[in-house]
């Protein structure tokens, strides 16, 4: 029997790089990749190391190029980011041309909280995911589509930059409400290899794929920071949950178009409202993995 081809698309992104790593640690798969024409070269290491490059993006007029990504294909992961021509048309391509070639699973560009539970409204970027999770629902023919939700990423850029729960170099962490709901983190490579654990999965996989490396509420979180790190933080409360609502509003109000502005607290709200929680994590389905904690990773990046 010969390799499984998983084809990969967004694979020069940060989260993307991650799964084609992991992808090609697989001696038993191909990794083939949608490579915009002219960018050839952000794909040459992954090309030197055995991926095979599909020119071509997830435009209109791309329909023989996505055709040729999914020929023969046992699953298509996707890790693309933008808007809704992305995220949802883009997708949409993705899943037809998936569907067309006889793709036994596709895994949409979500790795998020539990989307599907956040209210409508509450996280401006999720409604895009949500409509294509819609459309692939009526669309996916004999495709699994399995949604991978991870929580938030335990990442410098992400808990300690874009959501700034803690702030390393102020040594302060951040708390709207009572901090009590709990929270999920996993890193963005561990992100990755359960990513490529399920793609090529022979079982059938839930169409929600939780994985969490930490589970913590607001107070346990900042133990876990302290014991990683050696160093103790100050908390700041910054007001209720209602208070962080009535800024986001403000924040919208202001400058509806500076998305960057509010998207964090968005995140943050949804995270310490308990509202976008995983439910049942699958850590153990994929045993090969053991994720990274919050302490490891604040030791490890020296945080």
């Amino acid at each position: 029997m010969g390799k499984k081809i998983v084809a990969l698309v967004g694979g020069s992104g940060h989260l993307g790089a991650l799964i084609a790593n992991a992808l090609l640690e697989k001696p038993d798969v191909q990794l083939r990749l949608l490579v915009r024409a002219g960018s050839r070269e952000k794909s040459a290491e992954l090309e030197k190391r055995g991926a095979q490059v599909v020119e071509g993006s997830l435009g209109p007029e791309d329909g023989a190029s996505l055709a040729a990504l999914c020929k023969g294909a046992y699953a298509v992961v996707s890790a693309v980011q933008g808007g809704p021509d992305v995220i949802i048309e883009g997708q949409k391509r993705l899943l037809r041309a998936a569907r067309d070639a006889g793709v036994r699973r596709l895994i949409p560009s979500d790795y998020s909280l539990d989307l599907f539970k956040v209210k409508p409204g509450n996280i401006t970027t999720s409604e895009m995911r949500r409509q294509f999770a819609l459309i692939e629902e009526a669309d996916r023919g004999n495709v699994e589509v399995v949604h991978v939700l991870n929580g938030g990423f335990l990442d410098r850029g992400v808990l300690f930059g874009f959501i700034r729960v803690i702030d390393a170099e102020k040594q302060t962490a951040y708390v709207w409400g009572d901090g009590k709901a709990l929270m999920d983190w996993t890193t963005y490579e561990d992100t990755a290899r359960y990513t490529a654990e399920a793609a090529v999965d022979d079982r059938p996989v839930p169409r929600k794929l939780a994985v969490a490396g930490s589970v913590v509420d607001f107070a346990q979180l900042v133990r876990e920071y302290e014991a990683g790190s050696g160093k103790k933080l100050k908390i700041e409360r910054l007001g209720s949950l209602d208070d962080l609502s009535a800024r986001i509003s403000e924040l919208q109000k202001a400058n509806p178009q500076n998305l960057l502005a509010y998207l964090p607290l968005m995140y943050l709200r949804s995270i310490l409202t308990g509202e976008g929680k995983l439910e049942q994590l699958m850590n153990d389905r994929y045993p090969s993995i053991r994720p990274t904690t919050v302490r490891e990773y604040v030791a490890k990046e020296g945080l």
